[in-house]
């Protein structure tokens, strides 16, 4: 029988990593609102340079209203695609009550990363990657390898498991989760990490899977959705 999550990790830092189209961003920003909403002090940082759409910080004043403090560049850098990282991530990574949700990309944004990994491994975190099989990058379990080793060597982060992701938005069937969940095992299985949840829209949140289920709620606006 399905189980429905409970925590995506059990870490107090989690970094979702992940390449264009992952759907990332939506699982951070959901998973801040779900921690907040069952009692943990949560902040959500944005590390996500290289997507000025699909941003962490255009989410602000949903996460605000709930409580998750929101880490971001300067306002004035909002829509800059340079790798800047926020003044105020250090406080929120050392402080051990708040639990801190990263939304890092892949490319330019990894590679800033890189530039605290030394701060980073001071802490307890778990860095997962998201993965949609509707994307190009992750679409086969070969993709989905050299994805983590690109990550990793940029990020110099340890990755340590996988999330499946797979969706085309609006149009996302539960026949397109089943065979994503079905090859990101399958890499899962090749590299050793664990699978930790499958995602699913709230649409089809009665579906059933072998591994645990996180429903995703939308929150973000798309261009193309106006």
């Amino acid at each position: 029988m399905n189980t429905t999550i409970q925590l995506l990790s059990a870490k107090r830092v989690t970094i979702f990593v992940g390449e264009f189209g992952s759907g990332k961003t939506e699982l951070a920003v959901n998973y801040a609102l779900y921690l907040k909403q069952n009692g943990y002090s949560t902040a959500i940082v944005d590390i996500d340079i290289i997507k000025p759409y699909f941003r962490t910080r255009e989410n602000r004043s949903i996460l605000e209203a709930q409580g998750v403090r929101v880490i971001a560049p300067d306002a004035r850098l909002a829509h800059a695609d340079l790798p800047i990282l926020p003044q105020n991530l250090f406080p929120v990574l050392q402080d051990t009550a708040m639990h801190v949700v990263m939304d890092v990309g892949g490319g330019e944004s990894s590679i800033a990363l890189g530039q605290i990994s030394p701060q980073l491994a001071a802490v307890d975190y778990d860095a997962l990657l998201v993965v949609n099989t509707c994307r190009p990058f992750t679409s086969t379990v070969e993709g989905i390898i050299n994805t983590i080793s690109r990550i990793e060597q940029a990020s110099q982060l340890t990755i340590s498991g996988l999330i499946s992701n797979t969706n085309l938005a609006e149009e996302t069937n539960l026949a397109q989760i089943q065979r994503g969940l079905a090859i990101t095992e399958e890499a899962a299985q090749q590299v050793q990490l664990p699978v930790c949840a499958v995602i699913v829209p709230e649409g089809l949140s009665k579906s059933e899977f072998a591994q645990p289920m996180f429903v995703l709620k939308r929150y973000t606006h798309y261009p193309w959705m106006e």
